[in-house]
């Protein structure tokens, strides 16, 4: 953890671990207030401790950031008017406001000991403006002596209650967030509760007590009224069931909008066909819009007409501008805004759509090319052979020449048109051409005879089909990579295997040279590999053909002395 440069910061990283006790200050500050009196000096000071303590506390501004000079000034204006001016009903507007911010966090925490904590704080406002404070705000309010005595004494009980309960850790980053409605919500139901209190005493002549428990009672039978209209559990939805419905659909038009750019986003594949349907979507099912505009990158368009009241909604490369003949409600503002977001989103999506088919297109084109690259390659390595025998002197007449030149040839032939087939459907996997065991594993023997350095073995019984180009690419591409090795290790010995076993036959080579690096080894049939070895992009598409036909490749034994490849029906 990095060390505070300031005062200020450290500060600042300390508040969020003493929001407890700074909340309970500020309350025991407030408390003496009101025992005290804010006509006296003491008073007044105490205020002032109490607002600095509620700075620090406050879950609206966070704890490191800069506060302005005018804010300073504003600030010390309110203190200095608060220290010069302070009535009664300030006091009592202040602890209305105070228990809605402490209201608005109290159904925020989930875990128990918070929720009671501020829960009890909540307690503490109430009981101090209903039995310290409204004597204070109204002198008309009279209330028993018992009544004063009561707050005296409850107050600072339910201060210990609070200090005594078990703490919570605080969250890090020092952020918290307060309900605004639940802190309108207390805010108005404590102003009413107070209010009302003083006009049943001024209107029906009766005292204190008597005039808050009246309040209580109709207060209480509203709100049980309001809550049973609001969510009735019956058949009915109920009020809050018609409110959601209204907010959320505004009679529909919205919905709809949303069931045609369902529609389009499955139907239309251009970013921008479907950005211009979109919005002219908009145009046609949404009635409070004429109009309007939308700029994304450099392309841009306009669908209805582009008169009246404007708004701009920007979310990530969209900008959408619409037309209104009149001013917009906050809850049209948010729909528009919310439609404007989903746009922006399905556009992004559209977006990423042709980009990934872009790229699964060029990559289909590399991974052809470098399979045809590879193919010619081997190819013309073999025409060079022929023609650096054929280049020596008495080669015309040699039959050795004649019998390699018969044997060549044809399969040369046939490969180049197997490769040059391949150009006519590149991301296509040719099909696999079965031929017999046997019948394959001589022609591969005859082709590598030259080969002195390595040893083929098989298996007496080699009755059965294999498919030909996948275990002529295997072996190929495996063959070639030892050749390269034999040039760097001269007394490399390769052992090419075919063995039959109960699902079919198999195909190992081995090598007598170093191990490869945990690196290539782990990634060689996930991708092109560029080694040393030559362990690249022919073993990655012979793999990749192979798992097309159902073979799998892999590499069996990786250890000084012994590399051994095998080719075998996957599991």
């Amino acid at each position: 953890m990095t060390t505070p440069s300031t005062p200020a910061a450290a500060l600042a990283q300390r508040l969020p671990t003493l929001r407890r006790a700074l909340l309970l200050a500020l309350l025991a500050a407030l408390y003496g207030v009101l025992v005290i009196g804010p006509d006296t000096p003491m008073g007044r000071t105490l205020v002032v401790v109490h607002l600095g303590l509620f700075l620090l506390w406050q879950p609206f501004v966070h704890a490191d950031r800069r506060v302005s000079v005018l804010a300073l000034f504003v600030l010390a204006a309110v203190l200095l008017l608060v220290g010069l001016f302070l009535r009664g009903w300030m006091i009592a507007v202040w602890i209305t406001t105070l228990a809605g911010v402490v209201g608005g966090k109290v159904l925020l925490f989930g875990a128990r000991a918070p929720r009671l904590f501020y829960l009890l704080a909540l307690g503490f406002l109430v009981a101090a403006l209903l039995l310290l404070a409204a004597p204070l705000a109204v002198p008309v309010v009279r209330p028993p002596p018992v009544i004063h005595e009561m707050g005296i004494v409850l107050l600072p009980l339910l201060l210990l209650v609070m200090a005594l309960l078990p703490g919570w850790r605080e969250a890090d980053d020092g952020r918290e967030v307060v309900d605004f409605l639940y802190s309108l919500f207390v805010f108005l139901l404590l102003s009413v509760l107070l209010l009302g209190t003083l006009a049943a005493m001024l209107l029906r002549d009766v005292g204190y007590v008597e005039a808050l428990l009246q309040t209580l009672m109709v207060t209480g039978t509203m709100l049980l009224l309001l809550g049973l209209a609001w969510n009735p559990h019956g058949g009915f939805a109920g009020m809050g069931g018609l409110f959601s419905r209204y907010l959320m659909s505004i009679g529909l038009p919205i919905e709809q909008w949303l069931q045609a750019l369902t529609h389009l986003a499955l139907r239309e594949e251009d970013p921008r066909v479907f950005l211009e349907e979109a919005c002219a979507e908009i145009a046609r099912r949404l009635p409070w819009v004429i109009g309007g505009e939308w700029i994304t990158g450099t392309a841009r368009g306009r669908f209805g007409s582009s008169e009246g009241r404007r708004w701009e909604f920007s979310h990530g490369g969209l900008v959408l501008v619409l037309y209104t003949l009149n001013a917009l409600s906050p809850t049209l503002v948010w729909h528009c805004n919310l439609l404007a977001q989903l746009l922006a989103q399905f556009h992004a999506d559209k977006q990423r759509n042709r980009a990934l088919k872009q790229l699964s297109y060029m990559q289909a084109i590399h991974e052809t090319g470098s399979r045809l690259t590879h193919d010619v390659k081997n190819l013309l390595q073999s025409l060079n052979a022929l023609c650096q025998a054929g280049a020596e002197p008495a080669a015309a007449a040699s039959p050795e020449y004649q019998s390699l030149l018969r044997r060549q040839l044809p399969a040369i032939g046939e490969r180049l048109a197997e490769t040059l087939s391949r150009l006519n459907a590149p991301q296509d996997i040719p099909a696999a051409r079965w031929m017999a065991a046997a019948d394959w594993w001589q022609d591969l023997r005859r082709r590598m005879a030259a080969l002195h350095w390595m040893t083929f073995r098989a298996d007496p019984d080699l009755h059965g089909d294999i498919p030909a180009e996948v275990f002529s690419g295997v072996a190929e591409n495996l063959i070639r990579n030892a050749a390269e090795k034999h040039l760097r290790e001269p007394g490399l010995q390769v052992e090419v295997t075919l063995a039959r076993n109960e699902v079919g036959f198999e195909l190992t080579v081995c090598d007598s040279g170093a191990a490869m690096g945990d690196e290539t080894a782990a990634g060689l049939f996930l991708g092109p590999v560029a080694s040393e070895s030559g362990y690249g992009i022919g073993l990655y598409q012979a793999a990749r053909h192979a798992r097309a036909a159902g073979y799998r490749l892999e590499l069996a034994e990786n250890r000084a002395g012994r590399v051994c490849f095998r080719l075998g029906r996957a599991a």
